[in-house]
């Protein structure tokens, strides 16, 4: 149990990033006005961003010697991405209030847990 109590905000951010960027992945398949360099742009983003979730979590369990490496990765770009995204979403009026609702929860979950996944880094 104390195992899992040290590695629970970064089990937590990469189960979330799998989630939430799996999901955009399979947005971004469904959509079929989405071509070109604007979807491969969008594809590399997701499946760059379920690539670090999955490798965070492999941190976890097995070869743990560039674990803070796939951490800071992760960590570092989805703070990056939602301080680029969030405000060009929430200033724009391309999206309703609903949309945008959503999107602001999921920047303020994605960076809370990367800061807090960051601060437990060195427990393992």
């Amino acid at each position: 149990m104390t195992q899992l109590k040290s590695i629970g905000w970064r089990l937590a951010l990469g189960i979330w990033t799998v989630a939430i960027w799996g999901s955009r992945l399979r947005n971004i398949l469904a959509d079929d006005e989405l071509t070109g360099g604007a979807l491969v742009l969008a594809l590399v983003i997701a499946v760059g961003f379920v690539v670090l979730g999955f490798g965070l979590l492999a941190s976890l369990v097995g070869d743990r010697s560039w674990h803070r490496g796939v951490l800071m990765a992760l960590a570092v770009a989805g703070v990056v991405r939602w301080t680029v995204r969030g405000p060009l979403i929430l200033l724009s009026d391309e999206w309703d209030v609903g949309f945008k609702v959503v999107h602001t929860v999921l920047w303020l979950v994605t960076v809370g847990l990367s800061v807090a996944a960051w601060r437990e880094r060195d427990t393992i």
